[in-house]
C-alpha cells in the first residue's frame, strides 16, 4: 500500500427464586439490584446458592465500589499475573470499527443498505453518513448495494456487481470491479483489478494498476495508474483477535460473584423461565444452557463472563437499560434456538458481545439485535428481511432476504474514558 492511499483511506471508510436486595456499596449508584433468580414457570425452587459451586475468588470489597463509583468504560482484569487493567473501550473500538466485517467473502441475494447515528445525539434517523463494510475476502451481489460509509473488499475475486451500487465513503477493491450496473463512488476508490461496469463515477481520486483494463463509462476527478496493494481490511487472524477465553480464564479468578452470592454454575440445566439481573461488576458464568427462555437485565455498568457456551432452547433477552451498559464475554457457541432480543436500538453501543464460538448463529424471524457482535470465529445466518442496530464482525454471513444495518458510531469514541489504560 502506497503511503497515499494509505492516508486516504483511513479517512475514507468511514431472570431464578427472588434472593432478596444486598447493598454492595454507596458508591454503585442509587439502584443496587443484585442477581434476581426467578422461576415463574418451573416449581424446582431456587438453583442458585451462594456456597452451591465455584464462585471465583472476589476482588476486595472496595475496588468494587471504585469500579462502581467510576463512569465510562469497564477496566477488565487482562495479565492475571501483574493484574494489569484492558479498558473494554479500547477493546470496542478495535472491534468494531465497521457495520459490517467478515473474514469470509459476501454474498448477497437481497439488497444491503447501511447507514449510522450517534445514540447519544437521539434515536436512529434513516439515511445517515456512515456504517462502513469491509471482507477479507470478495464480494457477489445480485441485488442493490446501498453502503452508508467505506466499501473495502480484500480478496482477489473483488467485487462482482448484479445492481446498482452507492458508496458513501471510499472504495476498495482488492480484486475486478463488473457488473453490467452504474456505481457511485463519494470518496477515493482503488481498483486492484479490471473496472468493467456500465459506468463508475468517483467523486475522488481512482486508482487501477497501469495493466488493468477499464470499460464502460468512467468518471473520476483523476485517474491514477499506479500500483494498488493488497489489503486484508478486518482483523481475523489470531495474533489480532481479541483473547475472549484469556480474558474469560482471568475472570474465572478475579470477580464480584461473592459479592452478590452468585453460584457460578447456577445457570446450568435450567428450565423454564429465569431472569438474571446484574448489578454494576465483573462477573463469572461456568455455562448457560437451558431449555426455557432466559431474561438478562443490566441496569449498571457490568461485565459477564461465561467460559463455555450459552445454549438456549427458547428466548432469550438481553436487556440493557441506560445508564447501563454490558460487555459480554462467550468462550464457546451462541445457540439460540427462538427469538434472541438484544440490547435496546436506541443505544445499541452500550452493548458488546464477544463470542469465541466457530459454529453457526443462527436468528430467527422477529429477533432483535441492538448492540455490537463480535465472533470472528463464527457464521452468522438471518431470516427473512433482517435490521441490526450496531455492527456485526463474524467470519461468514448468509441473509436470506434483505439486510438494513445502523450502525452506532458512539461505539469509536468510547476508548476516550479509558485514561492510561490499554
Amino acid at each position: 500500500m502506497t503511503r497515499a492511499f494509505a492516508s486516504r483511506w483511513k479517512r475514507s471508510p468511514g431472570g431464578f427464586v427472588l434472593l432478596g436486595w444486598l447493598a454492595v456499596g454507596p458508591a454503585c449508584s442509587v439502584r443496587d439490584p443484585v442477581a434476581f433468580i426467578n422461576t415463574p414457570h418451573n416449581d424446582a425452587g431456587p438453583v442458585a446458592s451462594s456456597d452451591g459451586g465455584p464462585t471465583g475468588e472476589a476482588e476486595p470489597p472496595d475496588d468494587q465500589a471504585a469500579f462502581c463509583a467510576s463512569t465510562g468504560p469497564l477496566l477488565l482484569v487482562g495479565d492475571s499475573v501483574t493484574g494489569e487493567k484492558v479498558c473494554s473501550g479500547h477493546l470496542a473500538e478495535r472491534a468494531f470499527r465497521f457495520a459490517l466485517c467478515s473474514c469470509d467473502r459476501l454474498a448477497f441475494s437481497a439488497a444491503l443498505t447501511t447507514d449510522a447515528f450517534r445514540s447519544s445525539l437521539g434515536k436512529y434517523v434513516p439515511g445517515g453518513q456512515g456504517g462502513a463494510v469491509a471482507t477479507n475476502g470478495g464480494v457477489a451481489a445480485n441485488d442493490t448495494l446501498k453502503v452508508g460509509g467505506g466499501f473495502s473488499a480484500g480478496g482477489a475475486d473483488g467485487i462482482s456487481l448484479g445492481r446498482g451500487l452507492s458508496v458513501g465513503g471510499g472504495l476498495y477493491s482488492g480484486g475486478p470491479l463488473t457488473g453490467n450496473v452504474s456505481a457511485q463512488v463519494t470518496g477515493d476508490a482503488w481498483v486492484r483489478g479490471d473496472v468493467g461496469l456500465a459506468s463508475l463515477t468517483v467523486e475522488g481520486k481512482l486508482a487501477v494498476p497501469a495493466g488493468n483494463l477499464m470499460s464502460g463509462t468512467v468518471t473520476a476527478s483523476e485517474v491514477l495508474r499506479e500500483p494498488v496493494e493488497s489489503v486484508a481490511p478486518c482483523a481475523c487472524d489470531d495474533a489480532s483477535r481479541v483473547d475472549i477465553r484469556g480474558l474469560i480464564a482471568n475472570h474465572a479468578e478475579h470477580n464480584h460473584n461473592a459479592a452478590i452470592g452468585l453460584d457460578a454454575a447456577s445457570l446450568e440445566g435450567f428450565t423454564g423461565e429465569r431472569t438474571l439481573e446484574l448489578p454494576c461488576g465483573r462477573f463469572f458464568l461456568t455455562g448457560i444452557e437451558g431449555q426455557g427462555r432466559l431474561n438478562l437485565v443490566v441496569r449498571e455498568r457490568t461485565a459477564l463472563f461465561v467460559r463455555d457456551a450459552v445454549v438456549i432452547g427458547e428466548r432469550l433477552s438481553v436487556e440493557v437499560v441506560p445508564p447501563g451498559e454490558l460487555d459480554l464475554f462467550i468462550g464457546g457457541d451462541v445457540t439460540v434456538a427462538g427469538q434472541l432480543l438484544l440490547g435496546s436500538v436506541d443505544a445499541p453501543a452500550r452493548v458488546r458481545v464477544y463470542s469465541a464460538g466457530t459454529g453457526t448463529l443462527g436468528i430467527s424471524a422477529g429477533s432483535v439485535i441492538a448492540g455490537n457482535f463480535y465472533a470472528p470465529g463464527a457464521t452468522m445466518t438471518l431470516s427473512g428481511n433482517a435490521e441490526v442496530y450496531g455492527s456485526l464482525f463474524v467470519r461468514h454471513i448468509e441473509a436470506s432476504g434483505a439486510l438494513g444495518l445502523h450502525y452506532d458510531a458512539d461505539v469509536l469514541t468510547l476508548g476516550s474514558a479509558c485514561g492510561l489504560a490499554k
